[in-house]
């Protein structure tokens, strides 16, 4: 048995007097106290060295205080305080917090209270938006340890989410590397079993807890189906929740909701963000024809492409000398000699430059020689990067480096993406290959490359955000 750390009525730093235990995890003790200071009740977590088995421990310990340290919300209790004892024999480190009242949903749940679904939903929203404001700091902050224990709902109903021991910043975590296991079995997202928590890990902790509520079962005792929870077979919600639940429990990252706000728009019914990506990503023609597209990877590209299970990016690069090179550079050249050899002197012979100002000749030929050369530029040292990663895509333009454009857009508010052929007005056809957000289209067919390569790029993009 593990040693009491302190005695009730225990003073420490002169300034807190212990009054009750309130839990004991996996690495830390917590108590209730009063801070003689302020004359308010706090919840203070001691880590003892002596009785921590690892070093990881203390980390996480540190990293608690710190990432609280920088959190004001509401339904998160406020940091207040961080400091370490030294004992003869031990050190003690200790997180002086906000006391929330209330009872844990866990606790209510064994007292007997059973919810509705309408009750669960609320609970739902409410934690939605307090992962909308952890998800959407920068860097993004990932609890990784959401469950029925960890929510404690107060007296006037509002659902606090405790417990932040296990936290995690992804900015941390993806440029520093590591894979800590971290969580509690049942509610953890399989990705956090490989050390590879994200913002979508904590959506699956949610989708557990409410099935918990909603079954008042432990989620891995439910019935499965190919390793996913048959949220049907053990709830009698609606279908548009058990929908909503299939997605946020998901046992592959790429096909949950990738963030807790389009999990709250589906969840309040901004539909436009619920449906799957794959029933609304369509290839367009002018026929109207709908279909997917999935192309093969051309041999002969010189296309630099790389996709990870979070990430798209192609680079294409110029197409340096040439044919098609060469072509707009030599009729640039050859449309400026012919305005000087032919043209000009041609209209002077007929006596025409007298009747067609010198200046509009002059302007329309030069400007269709600019034209080519500044083609003939492009293609020589102008390059493109495609990117589209799980919230955004980003097509880009660069000559010799410098980027000279950029279009950026997100992708829950992409409408379509695909092919549109326009007709001029004298009849030539003109294809384009783009995304649509409404009425707003991002082209990224080019010069640089040919039509099978434009294919290929277009079907891996849907393919990518089909998943």
């Amino acid at each position: 048995m593990m040693e009491e750390l302190h005695q009730i009525g225990e003073i420490l730093a002169d300034r807190y007097v212990i009054k009750s235990l309130l839990g004991r995890g996996g690495m830390a003790t917590t108590y209730a106290a009063s801070d003689r200071l302020s004359n308010q009740s706090v919840a203070m977590k001691v880590l003892s060295l002596r009785q921590s088995s690892q070093w990881k421990a203390i980390e996480l310990f540190e990293r608690e205080a710190k990432v609280l340290a920088s959190l004001n919300h509401p339904q998160i209790p406020k940091y207040l305080d961080y400091f370490h004892i030294d004992l003869e024999s031990d050190r003690r480190f200790y997180l002086v917090q906000e006391l929330i009242e209330g009872e844990s949903l866990a606790a209510i749940l064994q007292n007997g209270e059973r919810m509705t679904e309408a009750e669960v939903k609320e609970i739902a929203i409410q934690i939605l938006t307090v992962l909308c404001y952890l998800q959407e700091l920068s860097p993004p902050v990932v609890h990784r340890d959401i469950k029925p224990q960890n929510l404690i709902r107060r007296p006037n109903g509002a659902i606090a989410l405790v417990d932040f021991g296990a936290v995690q910043d992804v900015y941390r975590h993806t440029i520093a590397g590591g894979s800590t296991f971290v969580g509690t079995y049942g509610y953890m997202a399989p990705e956090q079993f490989r050390g590879q928590a994200s913002c979508a890990s904590d959506l699956y902790g949610l989708g557990a807890t409410l099935m918990f509520l909603l079954t008042q079962r432990i989620p891995s005792e439910l019935p499965q189906i190919r390793m996913k929870i048959d949220i049907r077979a053990c709830t009698n919600v609606s279908s548009a929740f058990a929908d909503w639940l299939a997605n946020v429990l998901e046992p592959v990252t790429e096909d949950r909701f990738n963030s807790a706000r389009i999990a709250l728009d589906a969840l309040e019914g901004r539909s436009n963000n619920y449906q799957p990506m794959s029933n609304y990503i369509t290839l367009l023609r002018t026929s109207g024809e709908v279909e997917k597209a999935q192309k093969l990877k051309p041999l002969d590209t010189r296309i630099h492409y790389e996709r990870t299970s979070d990430r798209l990016t192609f680079k294409i690069p110029s197409l340096g000398f040439r044919p098609l090179t060469l072509f707009f550079g030599g009729l640039a050249i050859l449309i400026y000699w012919s305005l000087d050899k032919f043209i000009l002197p041609y209209l002077n012979t007929l006596g025409l430059i007298s009747q067609i100002p010198l200046g509009i000749v002059a302007f329309v030929v030069g400007l269709m020689s600019l034209m080519c050369a500044l083609l003939f530029g492009y293609a020589l040292i102008g390059n493109i990067l495609i990117e589209v990663n799980r919230q955004t895509f980003e097509i880009a333009w660069y000559l010799w480096g410098v980027r000279v454009g950029r279009e950026r857009g997100y992708n829950s508010e992409i409408t379509s993406i695909g092919i549109v052929e326009t007709v001029s007005g004298n009849g030539q056809k003109n294809t384009h290959y783009s995304i649509w957000i409404g009425e707003k289209q991002y082209s990224f067919d080019s010069i640089l490359m040919e039509k099978e390569e434009m294919d290929w790029i277009l079907g891996e993009i849907l393919s990518f955000l089909s998943q």
